[in-house]
């Protein structure tokens, strides 16, 4: 069975031992950590003491069960790669970082070789392919889209196709799936099979999307979290999950929460946990 996680992410404004004992206060066991570019959270970095990160895990009760990294370049990467292995996490996540033929050829190939070497695994996120910015949230960006990225399934395809090498896999996310008008089950099913599926984000969005025009804003964070009233029954794809016999993390995220109060973000968290959780029942009883 998959394990439920959660991101720290939320809690981006909050210093990492305050955000581990609230998500540990919920009831997480286990925590991706990131080290991405402002506005995103940057909990962690290279340089920083790793025997205070691993400290502040202990005294939570927590592990860290991967490593996120957006807006990063290609050096950038590499020394999170090392930081990963160094903190004993053998996932770290990012999107399609340059325009897709340089990825492949260019970005990417280093990055998988000193992955395996190093023996942590890249998983690549479904991401549309709006450059990054620091107000992403806010949308800006959808004009600019590049043609060719890792958005689609076919293109999540085309990735796995072009590139064969054993450290590579996908972060799934559902939003960036429902914004191209995929299927998630369908893309469940076809990485599962595969054993690409590496990393799956329990994540929403605002009804009030509008295609082709909102970008990279999801809407508000409460409107970003798993919710009965949401965009997705997040009970079908964990039955998915379930199906594909996936093992992995399964991870509550959401983006939008600059500025919340710590109570806030906590609040909101128990609140689509309580929900995530009666899914899980469902699926798994």
């Amino acid at each position: 069975m998959f394990r439920y996680t959660a991101e720290v992410l939320p809690y981006h404004d909050v210093p990492l031992d305050t955000a581990l004992g609230e998500l540990s206060g919920l009831g997480f066991s286990e925590v991706n950590l990131w080290s991405s570019a402002p506005p995103l959270a940057a909990h962690v970095d290279p340089g920083d003491d790793l025997s205070a990160i691993s400290a502040a895990l202990r005294r939570h009760g927590l592990t860290a069960c991967g490593l996120t990294c957006y807006g990063k370049n290609q050096d950038e990467i590499r020394d999170r790669l090392r930081l990963a292995h160094d903190l004993e996490i053998d996932t770290v996540v990012f999107d399609c970082e340059a325009h897709y033929p340089v990825f492949v050829s260019q970005f990417l190939p280093p990055l998988l070789d000193e992955a395996q070497r190093l023996g942590v695994r890249i998983a690549v996120e479904n991401h549309l392919t709006v450059p990054f910015s620091a107000d992403f949230e806010s949308g800006v960006g959808e004009d600019q889209r590049w043609d060719e990225g890792v958005d689609s399934l076919a293109q999540i395809k085309r990735l796995l196709a072009d590139l064969h090498h054993p450290n590579l896999g996908i972060c799934l996310a559902p939003p960036h799936l429902w914004v191209m008008n995929e299927s998630i089950t369908e893309a469940i099913g076809y990485l599962g099979e595969r054993g690409k599926l590496f990393y799956y984000y329990v994540w929403d969005i605002d009804h009030a999307y509008r295609r082709g025009v909102d970008g990279l804003n999801f809407g508000p964070g409460e409107r970003q979290l798993p919710r009965p009233d949401g965009v997705l029954d997040h009970a079908v794809p964990f039955a998915a999950l379930a199906r594909a016999g996936y093992t992995g993390v399964a991870s509550l995220k959401c983006h939008g929460t600059a500025g919340w109060p710590l109570e806030r973000i906590t609040r909101e968290l128990r609140g689509a946990d309580a929900y995530v959780r009666e899914c899980l029942r469902r699926v798994c009883g």
